[in-house]
């Protein structure tokens, strides 16, 4: 009776196939209001209340909405994830026209247009709470100690996008729905007016967030006031920097270690139990903002604050100067081992990028959007690793997303995209290809002709809003900087789906009577295009490629520049060839693209032990 009464009566009992139909539903209630124009949020104001030991969070708020779309509009569209209750909604001059309940989804009607350049006021009160305990879905985002939530799950959304609709092909099958729901193509102009978080733009803020007295409340913005009266602390956080209106409020028992590094307060919020790595997170924030601003352009806050989660769910997030990261992933993983690697370091680097990558430059709702975000926080990382430890232990991170790209692809249910066309849910293409493909092209045309590419994207649209920038311009912009003979190599890194088969088949040494050493390596290669379905199709193959000699296998150990005998650019083409090198030890390893710079089906056998 217990039971039942917690799963049926104070929540709804809820089961995977139920939650497929609520989405099948949703998607057949409200998809076609997709591409109805709307106002875009510019001012946010919050009142945030949280009661972690309940668990409730109460939000009460004000947006200012502004009517950019350059016609008169006379609705709009406010949704709220699916758990929240609405307690009070008002839009400025409209009234209640239609309510979705079971969606949680409203249309206002306004009583005359809302004008081109026109702003109105939308107010509301919501609240997220638990009674009892639920069957499945558990509020986890508040929490007795360690609250993260972010504003999406708390506060109104403006318009209808494809959040909540149902990915899995076979699930929309058994729903009723179209097999195939792919993301507006890439080139859709029409899709440029939204970028690919949905109807959210740039916005200033006002928070106060009130929690227990023994916690610390942090949100976006910097804090002018802190206050602890009658059991209860309360912050305000006031932000006159553009922000994008997605952003996170947390509140938990830290400890805190902060350093000031070249006008930026770097913070590490962590748990008392957990200050393995908080050294290691400053350092890479260090050295992630000398690379980035040196490279890219000013960082637009004054302040870079990591917030530790309990481990109900295994990420770490950027929003405005602000990354929650979750303890399993960074603050209790042990990363002193060598042969490890080092992911606090990388995912801190990926993190920080991203407040170039999405929080100053984001991009339009059409495929390709992540190569702009995820694939260039991804190479950002990269350059940051490879100047922390050296080109020659790059091997170990790039074989990493080499293997998880390769292992990816072979169980998509859906086509394969070339970079620039990669569409939402293909994460091991925009991560691990990403990474892959952007490396390589800085090692070819060079990293500063890459990072000149990245510095003209982000003049032309930082902080702006529509028309979105896409992977066309990104392309564009590197195009415009690589000379003449790498732009097929950009046709196929970012227009192609292209796979390479390398193998060092042989190697053997002889010793020179000047007591130096002859290298002999024969290697087999062999160049593909493939197409969405994985069909490959050779392709001729005459490109320059890394040749090299060792005394200790690349990427393992403590393998260092030292280990390198000799290391050269050669002229592999389609077949068989012979290579040969000379070094002044004997090698104990030969091989060709030794490490790992293309994307090589089985790039085990790039290397091989000579005779």
């Amino acid at each position: 009776a217990y039971v039942l009464v917690n799963t049926t009566v104070w929540n709804e009992y809820r089961t995977r196939l139920s939650n497929e139909a609520f989405q099948a539903d949703y998607e057949k209630a409200l998809l076609r209001f997709e591409t109805t124009p709307q106002p875009t949020v510019v001012d946010v104001r919050l009142n945030v209340n949280i009661v972690p030991h309940q668990p409730m969070l109460e939000t009460r708020g004000t947006y200012v909405l502004e009517n950019d779309t350059g016609a008169p509009l006379r609705e709009v569209h406010v949704r709220f994830d699916r758990d929240l209750e609405v307690c009070a909604l008002t839009v400025q001059g409209a009234w209640a026209k239609k309510t979705y309940g079971r969606f949680n989804y409203r249309i206002f009607a306004f009583d005359t247009p809302m004008l081109p350049g026109e702003r109105r006021t939308l107010a509301f009160t919501t609240q997220l709470t638990e009674k009892g305990f639920r069957n499945r879905g558990e509020v986890t985002g508040v929490v007795g100690n360690g609250t993260f939530v972010n504003s999406f799950e708390i506060t109104p959304q403006i318009g209808m996008t494809r959040d909540q609709l149902l990915r899995d092909h076979a699930a929309r099958r058994r729903n009723g729905l179209d097999y195939d729901l792919r993301p507006p193509p890439l080139g859709d102009q029409a899709a440029r007016a939204h970028n690919y978080l949905g109807h959210v733009g740039w916005v200033t803020s006002d928070i106060t967030v009130t929690t227990d007295a023994d916690q610390t409340p942090i949100a976006p913005g910097y804090k002018d006031r802190d206050v602890t009266r009658g059991g209860r602390r309360t912050a305000h956080f006031v932000n006159t920097t553009p922000i994008l209106q997605f952003f996170s409020i947390q509140s938990a028992r830290y400890q805190a270690k902060t350093e000031r590094y070249k006008g930026v307060d770097l913070t590490v919020y962590y748990d008392a139990q957990h200050p393995r790595n908080v050294e290691r997170m400053l350092t890479a924030l260090k050295a992630g903002l000398d690379y980035y601003q040196a490279n890219f352009s000013p960082y637009q806050f004054r302040q870079v604050r990591i917030l530790e989660f309990p481990d109900y769910a295994r990420f770490a997030q950027s929003f405005a100067g602000t990354f929650p990261w979750s303890e399993g992933l960074g603050f209790i993983a042990d990363y002193r081992d060598p042969e490890k690697i080092d992911l606090v370091t990388y995912i801190a680097a990926h993190e920080l990028a991203h407040q170039w990558w999405a929080h100053q430059i984001v991009s339009a709702d059409e495929q390709g959007a992540t190569s702009l975000t995820e694939t260039l926080a991804q190479y950002s990382a990269l350059r940051v690793m490879r100047r922390m430890y050296g080109p020659d232990k790059i091997r170990k991170f790039l074989k990493f997303e080499l293997d998880s790209y390769l292992r990816a692809r072979g169980g998509q249910t859906i086509d394969e995209q070339p970079l620039e066309k990669v569409e939402p849910d293909q994460g091991y293409i925009h991560y691990r290809k990403g990474s892959l493909v952007m490396y390589r092209l800085a090692e070819e045309i060079g990293e500063d002709k890459v990072n000149a590419a990245l510095r003209r994207l982000l003049a032309q649209y930082a902080f702006k809003g529509a028309p979105y920038p896409t992977s066309l311009d990104l392309v564009a912009a590197l195009r415009a900087e690589a000379p003449a003979d790498k732009q097929q190599l950009i046709t196929d890194l970012f227009e192609k789906i292209t796979l390479y088969d390398l193998q060092a088949k042989s190697a053997t040494v002889h010793r020179r009577p000047d007591g130096r050493w002859d290298v002999t390596l024969k290697v087999t290669a062999r160049k593909m295009y493939a197409d969405g379905k994985g069909k490959e199709t050779d392709a001729p193959m005459a490109e320059e490629l890394w040749v090299g000699a060792f005394d200790a296998k690349p990427g393992a150990g403590k393998f260092s520049s030292a280990n390198v005998l000799d290391l050269e650019r050669r002229p592999i083409r389609t077949g068989q060839q012979t290579v040969t090198l000379v070094t002044a030890r004997r090698p104990t390893w030969v091989g060709v693209d030794p490490y790992n710079e293309l994307i090589d089906r089985n790039s085990d056998d790039n290397l091989t032990q000579p005779k």
